[in-house]
């Protein structure tokens, strides 16, 4: 394998079998080399490849800048989230990196950002904010630094946009105050306490989630179930009753209409935390 560029002392651009290029990591491995060597296949330690050519630069570029020990650790995150079934993205790889060395550097200079969203991100995105605990732990072995609970929350954001179509962390933070705004209209509406750890609240979230995201998106979502949607209206009056407070609601705050599909969805996962309540 030949060194097609070095980006630092530990890290090189190389390319694999399909002439696709690779970033590879490990202690030395750039050290006094050039364009056009010989790649030591002994000092290998980590290989990385982004699908998308564009996301593999901006990788490249990011990797020039900052320590690859963060990149491992954004790796880590990787495999773990895709090991739970996460749907995440490779852009994660760049995104990640990056904040983690912006995480770093911010703590070595005294600056401890706040997470205002950290309860609703560890409520609503629980798999993803393990994940970060999981990443601050990864760090403070790197570094030695606990960068805390506040961070964790951060880089569970990074990752729940990258399970979205966005690449923007704020978009993250719409999406979640809409997904709260929604769980409290309903529980307002019908006056109930959800049973947090139960099948049914779960898949509502995980439901909210991505109709949170289309709405912030203004994608409408249609699969033409309106004869079963007419059906369930009629035998669940009383739910149905929570769908039109949600969809009075987002139409008045977003501008978005909810279409019958839409309604459809939500109405199941209402009904099914209703029925849970009288079990």
């Amino acid at each position: 394998m030949k060194i097609i560029r070095v980006l630092n002392t530990n890290a090189v651009v190389s390319t694999d079998q399909q002439d696709r290029e690779i970033i590879i990591t490990g202690a030395g491995i750039g050290f006094k080399k050039k364009k056009g060597e010989e790649l030591d296949k002994s000092l290998v330690e980590k290989i990385y490849f982004l699908k998308n050519e564009e996301d593999n630069h901006r990788l490249q570029e990011v990797v020039k800048e900052i320590s690859e020990k963060y990149l491992e650790i954004a790796g880590k995150v990787v495999t773990c989230a895709r090991e739970q079934n996460l749907k995440i993205k490779d852009t994660l790889y760049v995104t990640l990196t990056d904040h983690i060395n912006s995480a770093v550097e911010r703590f070595q200079n005294g600056i401890s950002l706040k997470n205002m969203m950290r309860h609703e991100i560890k409520k609503f995105y629980p798999q993803e904010y393990a994940l970060g605990q999981k990443a601050i732990g990864w760090i403070e072995k790197k570094t030695g630094i606990n960068l805390g609970d506040d961070e964790a929350a951060f880089i569970a954001m990074h990752i729940v946009s990258s399970e979205f179509e966005t690449s923007e962390v704020s978009d993250v933070q719409k999406i979640t105050e809409l997904i709260n705004a929604i769980v409290k209209i309903v529980k307002m509406h019908f006056k109930i306490d959800f049973h947090e750890d139960s099948v049914s609240y779960q898949r509502f979230l995980t439901h909210l989630k991505f109709f949170s995201a289309r709405v912030m998106d203004g994608e409408v979502y249609q699969d033409s179930m309106e004869e079963i949607y007419r059906v369930m209206v009629v035998q669940n009056c009383r739910a149905y009753t929570g769908v039109e407070k949600v969809a009075q609601f987002i139409e008045k705050q977003h501008g978005y209409r909810l279409s019958i599909d839409e309604e459809l969805y939500l109405l199941i996962h209402i009904k099914r935390i209703l029925d849970e309540q009288v079990e």
